[in-house]
């Protein structure tokens, strides 16, 4: 590890540049290793965008499917009410055509 004096660097600034250049030598020899961990990083991203999309289809067909259960839930309750008034009248023409 060399230092100038005349530069006046403090010691831990030499270790920094010294270990800067163990990594600089490091990455010169193994560059594949960067390349597949920038490939690994942007992967992650894509797979995490496309969580996050899926998510919001999700989400969307959900509140989607809320509204086709409270309009179902509604013509079920009109024709169950319908189904009694037809059962009403069927009742009442019967009980009118016995009375008579």
């Amino acid at each position: 590890m060399r230092c100038l004096k005349a530069e006046k660097l403090t010691e831990k600034l030499c270790i920094a540049l010294y270990n800067m250049s163990d990594i600089n030598n490091f990455l010169s020899k193994n560059w594949t290793i960067v390349v597949w961990f920038v490939a690994a990083v942007f992967a992650a991203g894509g797979i995490y965008s496309e969580f996050a999309s899926l998510k919001n289809q999700v989400n969307v067909l959900e509140e989607r499917l809320g509204k086709k259960i409270e309009i179902i839930n509604e013509l079920e309750s009109r024709v169950i009410q319908l189904e009694k008034d037809i059962e009403y009248e069927k009742g009442y023409l019967q009980g009118k055509k016995e009375g008579s």
